[in-house]
């Protein structure tokens, strides 16, 4: 993406956005050269924020032409404003990914995702960490037969745990068991502080098995929340994809997942651990078209059913009906959540955040669709403690995207 592209295209997002209530302009950042920059986590530290996706590295020659590009591991560090204050490309000659970063107590930040072996062009399970400037990085790289990769990640008592995907098979031994070659299952990676491995498992059916996010439960252990194409009930009730929710011990192990399914195709996204249960976002629907973000209101029991489950309904216009994916979640104030994704498709396709209540309940007037010519996402939101929203995720327009910081107040 050129200089003057992305000069226009961030003057043309600011004019969709209205001015908040405190007055206060909205922030838009971009980050990266050309072809593909993309923000997939984002995390706040004492003096701002750090944003993990992916860069192309860009080769160029003394007349400013392109002569070579490699796809690195992203690690940003920005102000409170969003301006760089450093950044790293990580992967060294291989291509990688950052999918998730956290910060720590203090100040290291450690980030997960996965690096493409160059020989079987496999995808392994990849882990950063370095000091709060950036320096002094440590690199792991788990390698394996298939590919597998960390899409979340969460400080121990021992190290970490990483939430994670493999597609290696597994013979079947029970009903939660087995995995068919070229199909996922759920990884629970287990590391300690110095990244050195501890213990791995996967869970899973025979089918597709894909762990979205993890947490911390409110009584011990952790809580995994995903995607699955098994269905428990009848398959008319429980058709095509499926939300799962896996409790997980401090060891990895994990109890029989419980099934939610009574909608179209369903896709999880993310999860809040309330005080008496759960809040999981997602959407419905295979058709990116006709895609509805959809909450459910679970209770500590993850094999009962939902105690509420309902679309979120927007309108663009009074007549005209929005259509949308979540990707994130995000507690916001006292008892209220910021939910993020995309809306629409294509180069149609804008950036929505949105509030909703305790229960997942669209809060009137708290609604953000800001976009411009080509595409916009977020795939991960915060908020700060002067209730300032913090989305990541991309710009694209045409072949080119960059990572995108946005940051307003309602």
């Amino acid at each position: 993406m050129t200089r003057s592209l992305a000069i226009l295209t961030l003057l043309i997002l600011f004019s969709s956005c209205e001015k908040n209530h405190d007055n206060i302009e909205p922030i838009l950042k971009l980050y990266g050269d050309a072809y593909e920059d993309i923000g997939y986590s984002i995390a706040r530290d004492n003096n701002g924020y750090i944003i993990a996706g992916q860069f192309t590295g860009i080769t160029r020659n003394e007349n400013n032409f392109i002569e070579g590009s490699r796809k690195q591991m992203a690690v940003i560090k920005t102000d409170a404003e969003g301006n760089t204050i450093w950044k790293r490309g990580l992967g060294d000659r291989s291509q990688a990914v950052g999918l998730k970063v956290i910060t720590l107590e203090d100040g290291s930040i450690i980030s997960t995702g996965y690096i493409i072996d160059t020989v079987t062009l496999k995808k392994d399970l990849f882990v950063v960490k370095m000091d709060a400037d950036g320096t002094g990085p440590q690199y792991k790289i788990f390698k394996h037969a298939g590919n597998q990769f960390g899409t979340d990640i969460i400080k121990t008592q021992e190290g970490f745990m990483i939430l994670g995907t493999t597609d290696v098979p597994k013979p079947q031994a029970g009903p939660f068991s087995g995995n068919v070659s070229g199909k996922k299952d759920i990884l629970i990676f287990r590391i300690d502080n110095n990244l050195e491995k501890i213990y791995e498992i996967a869970h899973g059916f025979p089918g597709d098995d894909e762990g979205l996010a993890l947490k911390a439960d409110r009584d011990g252990g952790y809580i995994v929340v995903g995607t699955t194409d098994r269905s428990e009930l009848d398959p008319d009730e429980q058709a095509g994809n499926n939300i799962f929710l896996l409790r997980v011990n401090e060891d990895g192990s994990a109890t029989y997942p419980g099934i939610i399914g009574r909608t179209e195709d369903e896709y999880a996204a993310d999860i809040e651990v309330l005080n008496d249960g759960y809040l999981v976002a997602g959407t419905i629907g295979n058709e990116e078209t006709d895609q509805k973000g959809y909450i459910w209101r679970l209770s500590s029991d993850i094999y009962a059913p939902a105690i509420d489950e309902h679309e979120i309904v927007i309108f663009k216009t009074p007549s005209e009906r929005l259509f949308f994916s979540i990707k994130a979640i995000s507690k916001y104030k006292t008892n209220s959540f910021i939910m993020a994704g995309q809306s629409g498709t294509g180069s149609s396709a804008d950036m929505l955040i949105f509030i909703t209540d305790s229960d997942g309940n669209l809060v009137k007037d708290k609604v953000m669709v800001t976009g411009s010519t080509g595409m916009q996402v977020a795939f991960d939101v915060i908020s700060d403690d002067d209730d300032n929203i913090i989305a990541v995720g991309k710009n694209s327009y045409e072949n080119n995207s960059m990572i995108s910081l946005f940051k307003f107040k309602f």
